[in-house]
């Protein structure tokens, strides 16, 4: 009898000592991997700014070239486009890394 009850007490103690320790990496194996959040971020960025990339390089172009045939001919008037396009295009991506940054942050918080 007294086997048995040093046998159910050392179980008894082993399971209390484990038990902090699975509660413990359960919150551990519930966190996003970075790996995750990459992906996340890319996917919430590509959607926040499909459209704004386009429609930044297009106003762009029209300043550019509106601006380009106030100082001068057909020459100017594309660089200017070409100038002005580029620079929608940066922006849009500026903003694109922006949103990259805001998911990324949102979801390794969660």
């Amino acid at each position: 009898m007294k086997k048995i009850l040093s046998t159910v007490m050392s179980a008894a103690m082993v399971a209390s000592l484990a038990m902090p320790v699975a509660i413990g990496t359960a919150g551990v194996a519930e966190a996003k991997s970075k790996a995750y959040c990459r992906q996340v971020a890319h996917d919430y960025a590509n959607k926040k700014t499909r459209k704004k990339i386009a429609v930044n390089a297009l106003v762009g172009i029209g300043v550019g070239a509106a601006i380009g045939n106030v100082f001068g001919g057909k020459k100017t008037t594309f660089a200017g486009a070409a100038l002005g396009g580029t620079a929608g295009a940066i922006s849009g991506d500026a903003k694109w890394d922006k949103y990259y940054r805001i998911g990324y942050r949102s979801c390794r918080n969660s």
